[in-house]
């Protein structure tokens, strides 16, 4: 699962899907066009859809993103029509193919808001001003001969696309811009921008092939609502702070147990202390770094963070004993780890962190040991996954009780 919530995958997959739209298929242009009255409604459809999900799931810049398509998509169907001919059309398509992905990557710089709030109305009104310029700009260009465009700066590439070779140029430098963004920050809202980014930038590419406004806009706005729902469902499952599925996944995980399973519940030493001690910023880092130690050896158990400095192991198809090893394998991973804290000068107030790397203004570097203790119970002596989880906290307790840093099953305790 952790795949498919990578920058990686949230790259590639719609970069696949829109190769997969760009290269010619006649057969599936055939088919498709038989499906002509479907195919114009489905990205309003689907794109509204979008924009009405944001609100309650707080996903503004994704409504924000899915208000933009729609508007483009309307200008697709209404004020562009095939074939661009006259000199009106194709200043017209210029225009949609250069204030769009403008407007969506302009996203990337907004605070993430609802649109039924005052910053929403304002960037509504934005737009609406906006296409009130390019009406009156097209009126005015109506009137005069600008056949010279054409000839001398905007030069079309007429086989492939209305569009010139730089606006072209500057769609796609729009969407590399926001992968890399999407790449190095991860953002959920960031990867909605690069959806419509890569699919208006494959439509400004290809706009003479059949079909493909409905298929580009109907493939983004997809893509959008599966995004909006995985972030939606990774808000509600999994924990922000560790990235491990939280106590509510855990929840409906035992709801499906049955035969012979294993539960550890894991406690990190003292912690209390240590965040007293250095900070609730180091305090965060222990637990990421608890988390990925755990994840580098968890074997085939799934783990979860339970609440607070503590964690759950699951193993299904294995008894306590058969755990053992694994759990004292990472007792000790834990506790032999060389953790070195920092404190900074400038910033004494905002407490420590765990070293990553080392910098010059970095000082003061201490090392410190973390341990953990846990707990092991199985469903050999118990009869609901509710009575292993209590057995499992009752042998952590008797871990914590005589001396911590020790793994306690409490069928052999």
């Amino acid at each position: 699962m952790s795949f498919f919530r990578s920058s990686l995958f949230k790259i590639g997959f719609p970069i696949l899907l829109a190769i997969l739209v760009y290269l010619p298929n006649e057969q599936l242009f055939t088919l498709l066009a038989t499906y002509q009255e479907l195919l114009n409604a489905l990205p309003y459809v689907l794109l509204t859809l979008v924009l009405f999900l944001s609100q309650p799931f707080n996903q503004g810049s994704t409504g924000l993103v899915s208000l933009l398509m729609l508007l483009g998509y309307y200008v697709t169907q209404n004020w562009l029509s095939l074939p661009i001919a006259n000199d009106t059309d194709r200043i017209t398509f210029v225009l949609f193919a250069t204030l769009l992905p403008l407007n969506i990557l302009l996203i990337h710089l907004l605070p993430e808001k609802r649109i039924l709030s005052r910053f929403g109305a304002a960037y509504c009104g934005f737009i609406l001003l906006q296409f009130l310029w390019v009406y009156i700009a097209l009126g005015q260009l109506a009137l005069m001969d600008i056949s010279w465009l054409w000839q001398s700066f905007i030069k079309p590439l007429p086989t492939i696309s209305p569009a010139p070779l730089v606006v072209i140029i500057l769609a796609f430098l729009l969407t590399l811009i926001s992968a890399l963004l999407l790449l190095f920050r991860g953002n959920n809202y960031e990867q909605s921008i690069f959806i419509a980014l890569l699919f208006s930038s494959v439509l400004v590419l290809s706009f003479y092939q059949p079909l493909m406004p409905e298929l580009c806009f109907s493939l983004a706005a997809a893509v959008l609502l599966i995004t909006i729902i995985d972030s939606s469902h990774e808000l509600a499952f999994i924990d922000q702070l560790t990235e491990l599925p939280g106590r509510r996944a855990l929840e409906i995980e035992i709801t499906n147990l049955s035969g012979l399973y294993t539960i550890a519940m894991i406690d990190i030493d003292h912690f209390k202390h240590f965040n007293d001690t250095y900070g609730h910023r180091t305090g965060d880092e222990v637990l990421r770094l608890v988390a990925q130690l755990m994840s580098k050896n968890k074997g085939k158990g799934k783990l979860f963070r339970y609440g607070g400095e503590e964690f759950t192991v699951l193993f299904k198809g294995k008894n306590a004993n058969q755990c053992m090893p694994y759990f004292n394998s990472l007792r000790t991973r834990v506790a032999e780890y060389d953790l070195k804290l920092r404190n900074y000068k400038s910033r004494p107030i905002r407490g420590g962190g765990v070293v990553l790397k080392m910098k010059p203004e970095q000082v003061e570097e201490e090392s410190v040991s973390i341990t953990v203790s846990i707990g092991v119970a199985d469903s050999l002596s118990e009869l609901s996954p509710e009575n292993v989880i209590q057995a499992a906290d009752k042998a952590l307790y008797r871990a914590k009780n005589s001396g911590r840093n020790k793994v306690t099953n409490l069928r052999f305790a």
